[in-house]
């Protein structure tokens, strides 16, 4: 190893010792299942915007989304910042409110209270998926930075980032995963900034940046005419927008608010902030195009994959403490992100399948089965974290996978959260045939042409979610008086 790399190698070091130690202090601040699950249901807004950013802003932001910039220009980033930040808003604006009030502990339990068991089973089964693979891409990420920035081996790289997830996930439970979050959120916005800095400085200044501009790269909208280009624009930003709603982890922010009102603002201002800071990759990108063009850095080093932009900038403009702080906060993006989708998977095991199994309800809340449910998570975690390092191996394009991931839970579960939030007249079986004709249409896709991501992209985001939402309707009302779910009002009262 070049001795040149101990110096941002020990600062690194120094900063995942870190990280596990907070772990160790949220640790013992866990008294019981609710403290580990929502982290005690008391959290501050500053904690919630802190929380959702860095959740957000992970691997597939910076890395990929630098990238794809970089080949496509803001067209290439439409779903993950923007889309994605839209998901945030959206669910501030209409439907932290009945979340909250529901009082429960996982979005698996929305499914499980209103329409059955077996419902609440199949829901949390179909995110588990999505949520593992999530956790794989930050994973995937930490690799490839300790990979070509050190020449660390990719598997090393791998290993190193389960471990440093698990053990602090694994000890302090959601009250370590918000601390890191909020303390990762300062490290990522001053790496970002400091790489924007020095980058527009060694590329001539923001007015020399300008002028290698390419043509369209600002271009938001189709640069082609017709049908076609609408509709996958349309797909580019349902997937990601639409696709993030019913996630487990942006659901655990809301339980975890102090109160409904600090739960929206939370979800509308992190949204808004993603939007904003999400224009640093873009802005890097157009650094690299300057630096390509005028000779500074060889195009060649990253011309196989894009998403290499960022390690070989960060590698030629930083000296070796720079570098160390600014992989940090890499680093520190991409581990907050894979804490957050590691425990979310976990709670999904533990609180949506093995409690309504094994824990009968009116027991559920008894000192001993707290401890249980505290004790099974964990042991999930554990689980969550060997799966998505080998789910990880099988891929290595970041910024697809991340895609994938939510356009996979758009055409599958969107519409299920949102008829179960704000529609009383479906019911089970209109749920779960929805839920199952959304996933066949995935499943026969990836058969077919043997991939995880099969084309054309655009009937495999849209698709999927019109099927869904035919048969949830078309189900339910032809099966109206054989089943009813139960009512909002009456999960309300009960909780």
């Amino acid at each position: 190893m070049n001795y040149d790399n101990l110096i941002p190698l020990f600062i690194i070091f120094l900063f995942l010792m870190g990280i596990i130690f907070v772990g160790k202090i949220a640790s013992k601040k866990v008294k019981n299942s609710d403290d580990y699950l929502v982290a005690g249901r008391g959290a501050p807004l500053i904690l919630i915007v802190g929380t959702l950013f860095a959740t957000f802003w992970g691997g597939g932001t910076i890395i990929g989304a630098t990238g794809a910039a970089y080949n496509e220009g803001i067209y290439g980033v439409i779903e993950d910042p923007f889309a994605a930040g839209l998901a945030l808003i959206l669910i501030g604006l209409f439907f932290v409110k009945t979340l909250r009030r529901l009082k429960i502990r996982s979005v698996g339990e929305l499914y499980n209270y209103r329409f059955g068991k077996t419902t609440g089973y199949l829901a949390a089964s179909l995110m588990i998926p999505t949520y593992i693979l999530w956790t794989a891409v930050q994973l995937l990420a930490i690799g490839k930075i300790l990979n070509i920035l050190f020449g660390i081996n990719l598997i090393l790289g791998f290993l190193i980032a389960t471990a440093v997830v698990v053990i602090f996930t694994y000890m302090g439970g959601l009250i370590a995963v918000v601390w890191t979050d909020a303390i990762q959120m300062i490290i990522i916005f001053i790496g970002l900034l400091a790489i924007l800095i020095v980058g527009f400085n060694v590329a001539g200044g923001i007015p020399n940046v300008i002028s290698h501009t390419p043509k369209n790269f600002w271009n938001f909208l189709p640069r082609e005419k017709g049908l076609a280009s609408w509709i996958s624009y349309i797909a580019m930003w349902a997937g990601m927008a639409l696709g993030n709603i019913p996630s487990p982890d942006i659901a655990q922010r809301a339980f975890m608010a102090k109160d409904e009102k600090t739960a929206k603002q939370g979800m509308i201002i992190a949204g808004g902030l993603y939007w904003t800071i999400g224009f640093i990759p873009i802005l890097i990108a157009l650094i690299g195009i300057t630096l390509v063009s005028n000779g500074t850095i060889d195009a060649s080093l990253f011309a196989e994959d894009s998403e290499l932009l960022i390690p070989f900038l960060a590698k030629e403009l930083l000296n070796p403490v720079g570098l160390g702080f600014f992989v940090a906060s890499l680093l520190a993006a991409i581990l907050s992100s894979a804490s957050t989708s590691l425990f979310a998977t976990a709670v999904l095991f533990s609180n949506d399948i093995y409690r309504p199994i094994f824990i009968k309800k009116d027991v559920a809340k008894t000192q001993a089965n707290d401890k249980r449910i505290l004790r099974i998570t964990k042991v999930f975690v554990i689980i969550v974290g060997l799966l998505s390092a080998i789910c990880g191996l099988a891929s290595t394009n970041i910024y697809d996978l991340t895609i994938f991931a939510f356009t996979l839970q758009f055409g599958v579960l969107f519409f299920p959260f949102v008829f179960a939030l704000k529609s009383n007249w479906v019911n089970t079986y209109g749920i779960i045939a929805g839920m199952l004709g959304g996933l066949l249409i995935n499943v026969i896709g990836c058969i077919s042409q043997l991939t995880i991501i099969p084309e054309p992209w655009e009937f495999f985001t849209l698709v999927p979610a019109l099927v869904n939402l035919l048969l949830i309707i078309l189900v339910s009302f032809c099966t109206r008086n054989k089943n009813k779910a139960r009512s909002l009002e009456e999960i309300i009262l009960d909780n």
